[in-house]
């Protein structure tokens, strides 16, 4: 038998996050450590140390004598994570783009025609498509705090696609930006990114804020 490489720590992490991320279990239910060392088997030691993880990463809330709770959406939260997105990602583009070659435009293209046939996937895919755009830049600091935006935003983006409905949107820009990229346009590209980044961001802080998640 192969043993997996991931510690029970890291199981439970990836269940919760992924549970988290597509709303299966949803803002301010409780995470109880009884029901989680049941379901997998395991002991409480490894289950705090998961739930210590997800409220780095922002997705839990752990209370004192009351327990762990998934964390609530936040305008205010999701409206800084893409104003830092805004800043980073053309950088970072602006930097790789002249060192993209054809075959990372094939790979790009790749994931979003992954895209089109796995719109459930989308959150991830959408990840590593912007991933594979950057990684030319070897900026790995810089790439390192992207992946780290992108990690904590993924939550909203699956929220973004119920009630924004932008993945027919999102596509044609990312095919657009694919063109410029193609073309060499640096600037043009750069600002669509931007505005890729910006005008879904307003739309959802905007929808948060109405529905009084401040």
């Amino acid at each position: 038998m192969v043993k997996s490489l991931l510690s029970s720590p890291d199981i439970v992490l990836e269940r919760l996050r992924t549970d988290i991320l597509t709303g299966a279990r949803r803002a301010g239910s409780p995470l109880r450590q009884d029901e989680i060392a049941r379901k997998f088997g395991i002991s409480h030691i490894p289950v705090r140390e998961a739930l210590r993880r997800l409220e780095a990463e922002g997705l839990a809330l752990i209370r004192p004598r009351r327990g762990a709770v998934v964390a609530e959406l936040s305008a205010r939260e999701i409206e800084e994570l893409n104003e830092m997105r805004t800043a980073l990602e053309p950088c970072a583009l602006r930097i790789a783009l002249p060192r993209i070659t054809k075959e990372t435009v094939k790979r790009a293209a790749r994931i979003l025609d992954l895209i089109d046939r796995e719109p459930a996937r989308w959150g991830a895919l959408n990840m590593e498509f912007h991933a594979v755009l950057y990684e030319s830049a070897q900026r790995p600091r810089l790439l390192a705090t992207i992946r780290s935006l992108h990690q904590n935003v993924e939550r909203y983006v699956h929220h973004e696609l119920t009630v924004i409905d932008n993945l027919e949107e999102s596509q044609r820009e990312h095919r657009e930006l694919l063109e410029m990229i193609s073309h060499g346009e640096v600037g043009a590209a750069c600002r669509l990114l931007r505005k890729h980044i910006a005008k879904p961001g307003r739309e959802l802080v905007a929808h948060l804020v109405a529905a009084g998640l401040k």
